[in-house]
């Protein structure tokens, strides 16, 4: 362990501020878990969890700013500086039977007994105020080898909380983690576990999972592994999860053609989550059906399904016609769709399956730039101007449809976005759409 590396920046000397004053009241404290990981490996600290012998009651005496987050569950929240600490009484948790909290919780004394409740050596060690590293698993040493293993036996740690071997599954992919056979072999043996598991924890893990750092590998893991097949509801995806077959999760020689083993390089994370799905071959209606299942919010599902309807669209069109299919995808799935799709350009480009793509990511920028109007709300005309152009006819769905075709030659530069010559091709148009038909629709 590095002595004092928690003295280099205004969080670490705040979260030193904490442990000593707890020490001056004679109680035992240690940073623990990802903060000491995190700093063992070089690697930015986030966040800093603290454990102590004290009771969180104590805690909250000495820290009167202090916010009871999870008393029940001995944690106490501390605001210092721009920082947030979380310090949790040293504890002994029993299983997680509905998938989401232990069902009960013991304190402790100790910081060993502490550190033997977590998941991964790597995530059992605590450092002291002066530096000193308590590692009774071997942390340190799985660091070294970047090794994946966990505290003690692996089917008492994963049976105490079946979501562990999702985590497994991410630490090894953000962490470049070789899986200890033991463990993995476990994680796979109890995969059905996962049956427990509330749906939004498996959402936020397969969240960090697709936004870490090497998605692909996550992804391989998963599929090896199936535990997405024992998800409390069914994720309804298929098997391979848009992987090639030949593709392992330590495959030295990837498929060249897969846009999937270049995920990482995607800077938007729901873009990742597109080019999954579309790898999967699921379209927005299948997009849909996950993402409830999985309880994610109608704002991502919503972006979801735009960004996968936007990628259907371009998708066959002539090559002559990509200015076209270009705009007027984004005026039906928004331009938001259409930025958060050029995202994808690292995982295209250059790949001859997906030379289609190239016409779009060359120009479709400058494409969306140059729209006079993206919207309905940008036209220099509306509804009532449409309605008083055909004479009071009531409106009805041939007015938005009206509008919509004129927006579309409007942002396609063929109809100039001004009131006049707006107003000159409704009158032009109101014959295909029954006009002096008496207002009916």
């Amino acid at each position: 362990m590095t002595d004092g590396i928690f003295f280099e920046d205004e969080m670490g000397r705040g979260g030193l501020r904490l442990l000593r004053r707890l020490a001056e009241r004679g109680y035992a404290a240690y940073f623990v878990g990802g903060c000491v990981r995190d700093a063992l490996l070089g690697r930015p600290v986030k966040d800093i969890d603290i454990a102590t012998a004290a009771k969180p009651d104590t805690v909250l005496e000495l820290f009167p700013e202090a916010i009871p987050t999870g008393l029940k569950h001995g944690t106490v929240t501390v605001p210092l500086g721009s920082w947030h600490y979380e310090v949790t009484t040293f504890r002994a948790e029993s299983d997680y039977s509905d998938g989401r909290h232990p069902d009960s919780v013991s304190f402790l004394d100790d910081v060993e007994g502490d550190l033997e409740r977590r998941d991964f050596t790597v995530n059992a060690m605590a450092v002291d105020a002066e530096g000193r590293l308590v590692d009774p698993f071997g942390g340190r040493r799985d660091l070294e080898a970047k090794r994946l293993r966990a505290v003690g036996d692996p089917a008492a740690r994963f049976g105490e909380d079946a979501l562990r071997m999702l985590r497994f599954v991410r630490f090894a992919a953000e962490y470049g983690f070789a899986a200890d056979e033991p463990t993995w072999a476990e994680a796979k043996l109890g995969a059905p576990g996962l049956a427990v598991v509330a749906m939004e924890r498996v959402a936020a893990e397969l969240s960090r999972m697709i936004g870490g750092s090497d998605p692909y590998r996550a992804l391989a893991l998963l599929r090896e592994s199936e535990l997405l097949r024992w998800t409390k509801e069914r994720l309804r995806l298929p098997r391979a999860l848009g992987l090639a077959n030949d593709d392992g999760a330590d495959s030295a020689a990837p498929s060249a053609e897969d846009p999937l083993r270049r995920l990482a390089e995607v800077g938007d994370e729901l873009a990742r989550w597109a080019l999954w799905f579309d790898r999967m071959e699921l379209g927005p209606d299948e997009a849909e059906g996950v993402c409830r299942a999985l309880r994610t919010s109608g704002a991502f599902e919503g972006a979801l399904r735009r960004t996968l309807a936007f990628h259907a669209a371009l998708r066959g069109a002539p090559t002559e016609l990509a200015r076209r299919a270009w705009i007027g995808a984004a005026l039906r799935q928004g331009e938001e769709a259409a930025r958060r799709w050029l995202t994808l350009e690292p995982a295209y480009r250059g790949l001859p399956a997906f030379d289609w793509t190239a016409p779009y990511f060359d120009a479709g920028a400058a494409w969306l730039d140059e729209m006079p109007a993206k919207t309905l709300k940008e036209l220099a005309i509306g509804g009532a101007d449409v309605l008083a152009a055909a004479g009071g006819r009531r409106g009805g769905p041939w007015t938005a449809d009206l509008l919509g075709r004129l927006l579309e030659e409007a942002a396609l530069g063929e109809l100039a976005n001004e009131r006049e010559a707006l107003l000159t091709r409704v009158r032009s148009l109101l014959p295909q759409y029954g006009a002096g038909n008496g207002g009916d629709d």
